[in-house]
């Protein structure tokens, strides 16, 4: 078999499942726009680079799918070359929105398409952190023209991916009718709990006998909760002398709109608040096995968002048996259950989220049940050792016409 992935970033959901099948026998390429050179031992890079920016003046509701044309351009100036060169994939998966993979079958008209989306636009949209009123016949040709790339990798897919059933509730029923909801899958082994925990040795400020809660996500942000965080972390340092807080991520809005001042939310907050930042360890991004080390040694972690894409780190928390205190919001009470397996509240209630954190750090035998009951729903439900057997199994009988 000889599948292509096709995705903007690298590895993204694609990279680790593509070793995966390289190490099967399963010829693997990756087009990407990441300058990530030669790439992993197994897959072959095609870089695919846009040969110019969208329009300057171009209507606000065609710019995104301008954009995604001319990705979808680079990749096919990309996917030409690699044919030329002698490469029939039989199987082209692309992440859908961008562009990524809209001209697969332009380029190779009998292959598989399989198109893995994530989310499907909707007015009023449910991941709003404004209450900013937008007018609503604009907010509904908004979202319409957002869900345009979307929509054109759907009509021409062979099978449609979705990674859990809150994303895929967000498509309309006539396209959820289509979905095949599968996790990507994360390594147990590698996220797992550590019998003696240690933190890395870039993090030397923390004591021995710290309590320590942790945050991490991609930026800070009001889609992940950070300013709540943040302001429960106020209370908590105020409360408790010998806690600490590892944030991990960086200085940057992941998802949403930036602000309007120009500051990012960690300055926002820290200018708000009232913050002992000798007790704060900023991390940036980390290494995969620093990061690892972090949620091993955490007592208790905090993972807040609002409905919206469910974030890998979630389930590499759940992995690793971190006591957790997360909101309560559709996507999370998918994976886990307030009270078995996690402290669930609302992510506004600032009191709560600090009197249930409080309530981990006091009673460890409560923390360390709830951890295990976390990691034996990951276990269960998102190990990448059947997700990805099973998913390499699918695009076989699809490749040999045997998917219903």
């Amino acid at each position: 078999m000889k599948i292509l992935f096709s995705h903007q970033n690298f590895p993204a959901q694609f990279g680790a499942f593509g070793g995966f099948l390289a190490s099967q026998g399963w010829d693997v390429s990756f087009a990407t726009a990441a300058d990530v050179g030669q790439g992993p031992k197994g897959i072959r890079i095609l870089k695919m680079t846009p040969h110019r920016d969208p329009t300057e003046g171009v209507h606000r509701f065609a710019r995104g799918f301008e954009k995604a044309i001319i990705n979808g351009q680079a990749f096919a100036n990309a996917a030409i070359q690699a044919r030329k060169a002698g490469l029939q994939p039989d199987v082209v998966m692309g992440h859908a929105g961008w562009g990524s993979g809209t001209f697969a079958k332009a380029v190779w008209p009998d292959c598989k398409y399989v198109s893995y989306v994530e989310w499907y636009y909707r007015y009023p949209p449910v991941d709003s952190t404004s209450d900013t009123v937008q007018r609503e016949e604009d907010g509904r040709a908004m979202a319409i023209s957002q869900n345009a790339p979307t929509l054109v990798d759907i009509a021409q897919a062979d099978l449609v991916l979705c990674p859990t059933h809150f994303q895929a509730e967000q498509f309309p029923s006539h396209i959820r009718d289509r979905l095949v909801v599968m996790h990507d899958g994360v390594d147990m082994t590698t996220h797992a709990p550590a019998e003696t925990p240690q933190l890395p040795a870039s993090i030397d400020s923390i004591p021995a006998d710290a309590e320590i809660i942790t945050y991490a996500t991609r930026g800070m942000e009001p889609h992940r909760g950070f300013p709540e965080f943040m302001r429960a972390l106020e209370r908590l340092q105020a409360r408790r002398p010998n806690l600490y807080a590892i944030i991990v991520g960086a200085d940057r809005v992941a998802y949403g709109k930036s602000r309007q001042d120009g500051k990012s939310w960690k300055e926002q907050m820290q200018g708000e608040l009232t913050l002992d930042e000798s007790r704060i360890v900023w991390t940036g991004l980390l290494s995969r096995n620093d990061y690892i080390k972090v949620l091993q040694s955490t007592h208790a972690h905090v993972y807040l968002t609002v409905p919206f894409v469910l974030s890998w780190s979630l389930i590499e928390a759940m992995s690793i048996a971190c006591p957790l205190v997360v909101s309560d919001s559709p996507p999370v009470r998918e994976v886990l259950q307030n009270g078995h397996s996690a402290e669930m509240v609302q992510m506004r209630d600032i009191d709560a989220i600090t009197d249930r954190v409080e309530h981990l750090l006091t009673d460890r035998d409560a923390a360390q049940r709830l951890g295990r009951a976390a990691r034996t729903k990951a276990l269960t439900s998102y190990d990448n050792r059947w997700i990805w057997p099973a998913r390499k199994a699918m695009l076989e009988d699809l490749q040999h016409g045997r998917l219903k």
